[in-house]
């Protein structure tokens, strides 16, 4: 999806989501908390999340918190469910999200304030400049929050109302900072060269669950990625060549105890690298060989001040995919078929304590998956879709080797599995004054050897292959533009996710779906535009817990707000979020944010 032309300059890559069918996006608080994308009932980890051609998320640094990301920075979203095209050589089992730089033609330079409730702000900067074969994009921003919204505090005792109370989040304070700059031109008639500079940085306070704040844990969090492209086409292929890498330093302070299960000042710090070969041949006008390696190096050194010392760790990972593009016409029908297949190999290194002395533990795995798409097009505007797909994810290092502390190891774990399946239409059509599209699929999803921490003593705790779990869904999605005044969204998911025994998976609602409005006047007198823009987002109840004892209540949000299009660019915005106050909460028993407003002054400016 696109994140031009939004109607919302305050506007999150988290919010954004909400209209993707399929798409569970998992928050922890107000502005600035923590947040994370799981589809079709995967787990938070089984999503990879892709900057370009190269992975920012994996299984040791764990799912990608989406709040540290400028939307603006963006050009557009792609949302994969359930596998992804073999060029992005990804073997997830919920699927893909991966974020294309800005890739503007115009020179134009955009700056946007915003100020809201619970002392929330941000500040952001973009600039697009070409120059001949040669463009760059840089964005720039900041944003913080003071985070201290109210919230239904119970005292801990869930089945005795009478001494519930009204307070307000402690110690939920944010700051952040963002910057990214693309740089990209032409080599020769045929060659690309692009050069991805990104950086990130988040602090501030965990106010830990709502029946157990806590008032001095803290979090710091700083990464650094850099990748270089050369992409180069043949009259009947392509090759691309990418090379790229990072650093990530993570920060949490929590000298009380107060969450988790003890005292703890961690300072860890992650590299990686990265490089990908892949090259793309038309075998025939109706046949196309894609081909993919990648190899990536990750080091994990972690630290706690307050602990025993801790060894560093190492992952070597290297994949290879082929993928067969069948396509043409017959009798006037469009087909495309696209079978593909992926290896990946890993191999951990890591230093453990095993009865009170250090061990070197090694870790190797194996795991092929492979993926079939196929089309099938009747008509111009109508498509049928479907695909069969297996993928996997690798134990993280802290799953597999622990921490010395309370975390202990287990070389022995398999990677989680997943098998899934889908089948829909999609519709595409527009004519003189309307535009749609829109989707419906059926999904179905299984997941083995999920992996789950038991405790194993008062203070101890052990990762395991525990769980398997089955979900059936049905998504539909749909985009209408009519008479340049009206544009109708909307995003509808439904899944039936049961674990051992017949209970429901947790953490995953029957129900999410979102609808919205937007209204448009045109030019008005002074106002080049006017506009106004509305949502409704529903969330069924889910359980918290794998053992289905505490179930979360459903909730609805409805937000409302106005667009102005003053003249020289300028653009004022006013959004309401959750006018109704549902509040409630969302991951981990975190309290949402209730009724709150936002207000952004946006200058856009074409440069020549």
């Amino acid at each position: 999806m696109s994140t031009q032309g939004r109607s919302r300059a305050d506007l999150t890559v988290q919010e954004l989501l909400f209209e993707v069918p399929g798409a569970h996006v998992a928050q922890t608080g107000g502005p600035g908390a923590y947040a994370a994308l799981a589809l079709r009932g995967g787990e938070l980890g089984q999503t990879t999340t892709v900057l370009g051609e190269m992975p920012i998320s994996g299984p040791d640094t764990g799912p990608f918190d989406l709040a540290m990301l400028p939307l603006d920075a963006f050009e557009r979203l792609e949302v994969y469910r359930g596998g992804a095209p073999a060029w992005l050589g990804a073997g997830a089992i919920g699927g893909v999200l991966r974020l294309v730089p800005r890739e503007d033609t115009r020179d134009l330079l955009i700056a946007s304030v915003t100020g809201g409730s619970f002392g929330s702000w941000r500040a952001d900067a973009t600039s697009v400049v070409r120059h001949g074969r040669f463009t760059v994009a840089a964005n720039v921003g900041a944003d913080g929050s003071r985070g201290d919204y109210p919230y239904l505090y119970d005292n801990a005792t869930v089945f005795d109302p009478t001494d519930d109370e009204i307070r307000r989040r402690a110690n939920a304070d944010t700051l952040g900072a963002h910057g990214m700059v693309l740089a990209r031109g032409l080599v020769g008639e045929r060659g690309r060269l692009q050069l991805v500079l990104f950086g990130t940085s988040r602090q501030g306070g965990v106010p830990g669950l709502g029946a157990s704040p806590a008032y001095q844990a803290r979090r710091a969090d700083v990464r650094l990625l850099g990748s270089v492209e050369y992409l180069h086409c043949f009259d009947r292929g392509r090759l691309q060549l990418v090379v790229g890498g990072g650093t990530h330093r993570q920060r949490f302070t929590d000298l009380l105890g107060e969450v988790g299960l003890g005292r703890e000042a961690t300072d860890d710090r992650f590299r990686n690298g990265f490089a990908r070969v892949a090259g793309s041949a038309e075998l025939s006008r109706a046949v196309e060989l894609n081909l993919i390696g990648t190899t990536r190096f990750d080091h994990y050194a972690p630290e706690n001040h307050v602990g025993r010392p801790e060894s560093p760790s190492h992952r070597n990972t290297t994949a290879l995919t082929a993928e067969l593009r069948l396509h043409g016409e017959l009798r006037g029908v469009g087909l495309e078929l696209r079978p593909s297949a992926r290896v990946e190999h890993s191999r951990t290194v890591a230093h453990a304590d095993r009865h009170g002395q250090e061990q070197r533990l090694d870790a190797d795995f194996l795991r092929p998956t492979f993926r079939v798409g196929a089309t099938v097009q009747p008509l111009a505007w109508l498509a049928l879709v479907g695909s069969v797909a297996t993928g996997t994810r690798l134990p993280s290092i802290l799953e597999l080797f622990g921490d010395r502390g309370a975390l202990v190891a287990n070389p022995r774990l398999e990677p989680e599995r997943g098998r899934s399946l889908d089948g829909g239409v999609l519709v595409r059509t527009s004519g003189r004054h309307a535009r749609l599209a829109a989707e419906a699929r059926y999904f179905h999803l299984a997941i083995d050897d999920l992996i789950r921490y038991r405790a194993t003593s008062q203070y101890t705790a052990i990762a395991e292959n525990v769980v398997s779990g089955t979900v059936h869904g049905v998504e539909a999605g749909w985009n209408l533009e009519a008479f340049g005044h009206v544009v109708l969204h909307g995003a509808l998911t439904y899944l039936r996710a049961r674990g051992p025994h017949d209970t429901e998976l947790n953490w995953r609602p029957r129900v999410e779906s979102q609808i919205g409005a937007e209204l448009r006047t045109g030019r008005v007198a002074f106002f080049r535009d006017l506009a106004l823009v509305t949502t409704w987002t529903h969330r069924a109840p889910f359980f918290h817990d794998p053992a289905n004892l505490v179930r979360m209540p459903g909730r609805h949000w409805l937000g409302l707000g106005a667009r102005a299009d003053l003249p020289r660019g300028f653009q004022l915005l006013f959004f309401a979020r959750d006018l109704t106050d549902a509040s409630g909460q969302d991951f981990l028993g975190q309290p949402l944010p209730g009724r709150r407003y936002a207000l952004t002054l946006r200058y856009e400016k074409e440069l020549r």
